[in-house]
């Protein structure tokens, strides 16, 4: 690395230490299976995120708006939540309201090690008569580790969720994790892939699996866009899914 980019980090750093900064998404997120049933459930996931950043602190609220088509059944998530029951028909509202806080260990950054450490709390705001949440609070903690080797990032995340609990379920507390790797062909671009597994909140039910591809373009210092496709790989997965974040930051 050249000295001027090193200290351009360096003065960007000092930068973020200092101020607050800010961030904005939304996108769309569809996804389709079967989750076991005879029929198939479409699920339409419309986020809206807000992040505030400051040193090594980051606080995140996600907004969605959900819409379900087909049985609305119990469905397990990492830690964003779940879909409530309905035979058929589809229902559409606010989903449930996700909110984080994250920790860097900024003093590994030195070394190319990337760890970060996540609270998350679920807020029940999704209606469960209308089968769009459980209308239970859910928390997560989470643990975030990437490593940077050349243009290569592999990073793997594991978590565990304390699940709230819908009347007339009972429910597991579930672990869950992922691992993946990331290739930065320039400044603009990085595409990656990754595999997520979690524990099934049902007993017995399987395990929920899926394979994730994304590319992520940046088309200024202040606008990004991730676009992805996602694959299940159980019966407890979306048979195929996919969508589109796009990213605004401002200082």
């Amino acid at each position: 690395m050249m000295c001027g980019s090193a200290g351009a980090a360096q003065a960007q750093d000092s930068f973020a230490d200092a101020f607050w900064q800010f961030r904005a998404s939304s996108g769309m997120d569809f996804s389709s299976g079967y989750y076991g049933a005879l029929k198939r459930t479409e699920i339409l996931y419309v986020p809206a995120t807000f992040q505030a950043a400051k040193g090594p602190w980051t606080l995140k609220a996600v907004v969605p708006f959900i819409r379900v088509s087909g049985p609305a059944l119990l469905l397990d998530g990492a830690a964003e939540g779940a879909a409530g029951l309905r035979n058929s028909g589809h229902a559409e509202g606010l989903g449930d309201i996700n909110l984080s806080a994250t920790y860097a260990l900024e003093s590994l950054y030195s070394l190319g090690l990337y760890v970060d450490l996540t609270a998350r709390v679920k807020v029940p705001t999704a209606s469960f008569a209308k089968g769009l949440g459980t209308g239970a609070w859910d928390s997560a903690f989470q643990v975030d580790v990437a490593k940077t080797l050349g243009d290569f990032m592999p990073f793997a995340s594991f978590g565990y969720r304390l699940t709230g609990q819908p009347a007339g379920f009972t429910l597991r507390d579930v672990g869950y994790g992922s691992a993946g790797v990331q290739y930065t062909w320039s400044e603009r671009v990085t595409t990656g892939l990754s595999y997520d597994l979690r524990e099934a909140a049902i007993k017995g039910a399987a395990a929920p699996q899926e394979g994730t591809v994304y590319l992520n373009y940046k088309f200024s210092d202040d606008w990004s866009a991730n676009f992805y496709g996602v694959a299940g790989l159980s019966q407890n997965s979306p048979s195929a899914g996919g969508g589109v974040v796009v990213t605004y930051r401002w200082r």
